[in-house]
């Protein structure tokens, strides 16, 4: 019995060591949108460019952070299981369902035009060779990503 639990306490602890073992943290969590590390070696970026993108990444950081306490306020978490919490019997259950779906719409179109916004400025900051390497990059990145879930 003591061997069991060693083992299984010694898997668990060789697992997490490989898992906190990356070289960037990108690699743990997931990555970023702009992984400046590799970035920098396959588009070959000026001093300027990398700084450009420091100074974007910089942005989106704290827009994220402003975002995140504003949801904290209006207690947007609690929000997410809204239609669990509705009942299909009542009169205006077809309305309150039409509202969340709305509000969830324009959700989704404020990230895709935010996607779109950041799309353009990475666009002025890369030559039009870089851009279509760095096209190349989101797709095979793209595709690890699929291949993992």
């Amino acid at each position: 019995m003591k061997k069991l639990i060693t083992g299984v306490l010694l898997s668990a602890c060789i697992a997490t060591t490989a898992y906190a073992g990356g070289k960037h943290s990108d690699e743990r969590r997931g990555g970023s949108v702009f992984p400046l590390h590799k970035m920098e070696k396959v588009l070959a970026l000026t001093d300027e460019q990398i700084a450009q993108f420091q100074t974007l990444k910089e942005e989106l950081k704290a827009e994220r952070r402003t975002k995140k306490s504003e949801m904290r306020e209006e207690g947007m978490r609690k929000n997410r299981n809204l239609l669990a919490g509705l009942n299909p019997d009542d009169a205006d259950y077809q309305d309150k369902v039409n509202a969340i779906a709305e509000e969830k719409a324009q959700q989704v179109k404020a990230r895709f035009l935010k996607r779109a916004e950041i799309r353009a400025k990475v666009a002025d900051i890369l030559t039009d060779e870089q851009l279509e390497k760095f096209d190349e990059m989101k797709g095979k990145r793209g595709k690890k990503q699929r291949k993992h879930s």
